[in-house]
């Protein structure tokens, strides 16, 4: 029986070549830029179930890769010799724009703004319990949302729109995130995680109902901002995903969902696109 990383790889090499085939309908092309939820090497993702209903993708997508580095760029060098840093600047988004611009294709799809909320980024959105401060750095975090995020995201927008105007731009928003403590794990070993659990731990927020208060507020603060921006641009479209996924079990681990939901968040995805072409491109 063929491993998940097999399938994963026949899955690449398949959609490459119906990429590249001059046959190919251009509905079915897709070019994808994001996080682990477009690049999970532990179960198949959203992407690779979008590969298996037909879609032909591009995949630019990282796991554990920030809006920032997407369009801005974060990877540096230091020349220790004359004290001097250098930002290699924003090498994602280029290598996104260069397939838009020589797929053509009719959808870009986009997974970001995850690592940026309730990843890493997580603490500094939090008071510690014994300050006697509220909980949740609301204001706060509303102003980098509606700040550097939105900006980010708009950005990303009209860089696509400059390649190809009519381009559909999709991104789903997240559903509300577990604190379970959960890591990312392959055969037995630890290669990243937990994200939540410990962000709350290190403010003394113990409990799990202060815990799922936090995590609502942050997720719906950012869908918030999805709704807006697709309310603003008529080729950005936002797939709400709140709500969806309320069991631990439905979980791989505390931010990544088991195979089972990207399958349903893939079919999602593919319910949009079929809205917008008014007819089914993979049938």
């Amino acid at each position: 029986m063929a491993t998940i990383q097999e399938i994963k790889i026949d899955l690449e090499e398949k959609s490459m070549r119906t990429l590249l085939s001059a046959g190919t309908n251009k509905d079915c092309k897709i070019v994808a830029e994001g996080d682990s939820w477009f690049s999970y090497p532990v179960v198949k993702d959203i992407v690779d179930h979008l590969r298996q209903m037909g879609y032909a993708i591009k995949r630019h997508s990282k796991p554990g890769d920030t809006l920032e580095n997407m369009v801005y760029g974060t990877d540096f060098g230091i020349a220790t010799q004359v004290q001097r840093a250098n930002n290699y600047g924003p090498i994602s988004l280029k290598e996104t724009l260069r397939s838009v611009k020589n797929l053509k294709p009719k959808f870009v799809l986009f997974s970001a703004g995850g690592n940026d909320v309730v990843g890493s980024e997580l603490a500094q959105y939090l008071n510690h319990k014994r300050s006697g401060l509220p909980l949740f750095r609301e204001n706060f975090f509303r102003d980098s949302v509606n700040g550097h995020i939105k900006s980010a995201i708009t950005a990303f927008l009209e860089q696509v729109w400059q390649v190809d105007s009519g381009i559909h731009v999709i991104m789903h928003g997240y559903d509300y995130a577990i604190p379970s403590g959960l890591q990312y794990e392959l055969a037995g070993i630890r290669f990243a995680g937990p994200w939540v659990l410990p962000a709350f731990a290190r403010k003394a927020i113990t409990t799990r109902t202060e815990q799922n208060r936090i995590i609502r507020q942050l997720v719906d603060i950012f869908n918030e901002l999805l709704i807006s921006l697709s309310n603003t641009y008529p080729n950005f479209h936002h797939i709400d995903l709140r709500g969806r996924f309320p069991n631990e079990a439905q979980w791989h681990n505390e931010i990544h969902l088991r195979k089972e939901g990207f399958e349903q968040v893939a079919k999602l995805f593919h319910q949009k696109m079929v809205e917008i072409l008014n007819y089914n491109p993979v049938a």
